[in-house]
């Protein structure tokens, strides 16, 4: 569109099935639309998205010369790149569409009010023709992608990401700050559901991964530094042993810190005797040989089990969530000492086995004559430790009668916890943090395995507590996700990002310190300090331009006037249904 060419919008408005027009009233709000200033087209549809959707945007763009877009239809987060590629094959600049949300704004959230939710829809696709007819075409930019992936972690998550990513043939560095590959994995016995040892599993990606000409191993190692965008990320390494920093260019990251086993300080008398274990340590001792009674040395004939000890505890923050692993793992360990003790029992909250051949475990368990028994959630169990060993009392909740139980050993199923060091990794990497402290994705359905720092993925239990099943699996998704932005070569970047206005910037830093992407800085320019963007850094939040007392930075495809203008067609509507419009 040339710059003096006056705007023409098209309207198109989604039923989304009963989604949008089983509350909103869907032709009414096109019908008005159609008079709303510099509207050519107003038009409804049953499924913009839907090929035939997409085409008939494509068709009235040719026919009628639109130049400008507004579709609404569901949220952005979903479909905007969709449409925006629609407006791009019909020949107009992507950022000339604009998207309003008519499903998660309007009808599901007023699906009792319809007559009140076609009102907002309609004040919503004024204020969103108000701003597309400002719109301006923007540049579409790349930045290049060095073709070498850092992976963050040597368990089973980052083991598998490194091998994907090196037997696609391009190269990864696994950095490990211990000095041992296999994380938790590789303290583990057998694994559930087939058995199979953890130590050969383990042994398996580790060798293939030394063997591995596309794969670096750094191990008693720690980023220490770490900068760039996009494609471009500077990397310094240091090795805890000998102290020496390298520096390398990397593409794109994988983080797959793990976890840490919750040490249950305070719980059912952890701590006072030596024969309250935790589950993984008695996975640590059936790895070693044989699990013996720590304070006899001998056998336990009679042993207990109780879940989610630092798991689902409501209140309690970072130990609210389920660890996932926990009800599993009780059952295969229940199962195996039933062969040789005389008693073993289960206290649990709920049984959690919800993965494939998951409930095969717990059936065998009940096969071998485990006993489960349910504990009153707010009315936990009671231990009590004395010269003639541990007492365990609890109430049972399915036959309300109180019990007791003497075990020679008792084991505590312990939480997932973030690991060590997860506040200097997010610091680091520039991660944020969901409640129980794992690392936030950039959404949780959507984008899965990217985070809000472009470029960067997650996997395994960094993200959250998983078996390690769902890590391997996560994790070659992510390397799936590293390899196809390394072999583009260069990769898109976001052009609705900050700019600034030299002649009114007077360097105050106010926007460097705002800026959460660390994007902006100051630099000088013919002798005087101004702000500057790294656009690949940029993500286009506004933090930046809300903070600047001088208004030198201006925010491309939110501009002030844009923003003034749905504000004006807000309350120009509110005006006219003041008057008396339906």
């Amino acid at each position: 569109m040339g710059s003096g060419e006056s705007p023409k919008v098209g309207v198109f408005v989604c039923h989304c099935g009963h989604n949008i027009a089983g509350t909103v009233n869907v032709e009414h709000v096109a019908e008005l639309a159609s008079e709303f200033p510099n509207v050519e087209l107003s038009t409804h549809f049953m499924f913009m998205c839907s090929d035939s959707g997409q085409a008939l945007i494509r068709e009235k763009i040719e026919e009628l010369g639109l130049n400008r877009v507004v579709v609404a239809s569901c949220s952005p987060r979903m479909h905007e790149p969709t449409f925006r590629k629609v407006v791009e094959e019909a020949g107009l600049n992507r950022y000339c569409f604009e998207q309003v949300n008519l499903r998660e704004h309007v009808s599901w959230c007023h699906m009792k009010e319809p007559e009140a939710a076609t009102q907002k829809a309609r004040d919503l696709v004024r204020m969103s023709v108000a701003r597309a007819s400002l719109l301006e075409p923007l540049e579409v930019k790349t930045v290049s992608v060095e073709p070498h992936a850092l992976v963050v972690g040597g368990g089973v998550s980052g083991l598998r990401a490194a091998l994907d990513i090196g037997d696609r043939g391009f190269r990864a560095t696994l950095v490990e700050r211990t000095g041992n590959l296999g994380g938790n994995l590789a303290k583990l016995s057998t694994l559930y559901p087939n058995n199979e040892p953890a130590k050969d599993v383990v042994d398996r990606m580790s060798l293939a991964a030394e063997a591995s000409e596309n794969v670096t191993i750094l191990l008693n190692s720690e980023v220490t530094n770490f900068d760039g965008h996009i494609g471009n990320f500077e990397v310094t390494v240091k090795n805890n042993v000998t102290e020496e920093e390298s520096e390398m260019k990397v593409g794109t990251v994988i983080v797959a810190t793990g976890f840490d086993p919750f040490e249950p300080i305070g719980y059912y008398g952890y701590g006072d005797s030596p024969d309250i274990i935790t589950l993984s340590a008695l996975e640590e001792m059936k790895r070693d040989g044989t699990v013996l009674r720590p304070s006899t040395a001998q056998p336990p004939k009679n042993v207990a089990f109780i879940s989610c000890v630092g798991s689902r505890e409501e209140g309690v923050k970072g130990h609210e969530h389920c660890s996932r692993y926990c009800c599993t793992a009780m059952a295969k360990v229940a199962a195996e000492l039933r062969e040789e003790a005389d008693e073993v029992l289960m206290l649990y909250d709920d049984i959690r086995t919800f993965g494939k051949g998951h409930e095969d475990v717990h059936r065998r368990a009940r096969q071998e004559h485990v006993i489960f028994s349910k504990y009153n959630k707010k009315k936990k169990p009671a231990v009590k430790i004395n010269d003639s060993g541990i007492m365990l009392k609890w109430n049972d909740v399915l036959s309300g009668e109180n019990c007791e139980f003497r075990p020679d050993m008792l084991v505590l199923a312990n939480a997932m916890v973030p690991p060590e060091g997860a506040d200097e990794v997010a610091k680091i990497f520039s991660l944020t943090r969901s409640a129980d402290g794992f690392f936030n994705e950039e959404h949780i359905k959507l984008a899965p395995l990217t985070t809000h720092t472009a470029g960067i993925m997650i996997a395994g239990a960094a993200q959250s507590a998983k078996s390690a099943t769902d890590s391997t699996t996560q994790a070659s998704g992510a390397a799936a996700k590293a390899v196809s932005l390394i072999a583009r070569g260069e990769v898109e970047i976001e052009s609705t990002v900050a700019s600034v206005i030299d002649e009114l910037c007077s360097a105050c830093h106010t926007c460097v310190t705002a800026c959460p992407y660390g994007a902006t800085s100051i630099e000088a320019t013919k002798g005087v300090e101004v702000a500057r963007v790294t656009e690949a850094k940029c993500h286009g939040c506004g933090t930046c331009a809300a903070g600047c007392p001088s208004g030198a930075i201006v925010m491309r495809h939110s501009t002030d006037d844009q923003i003034s203008s749905m504000i004006a067609a807000l309350l120009s509507s509110a005006f006219v249904h003041g008057g008396g419009e339906k």
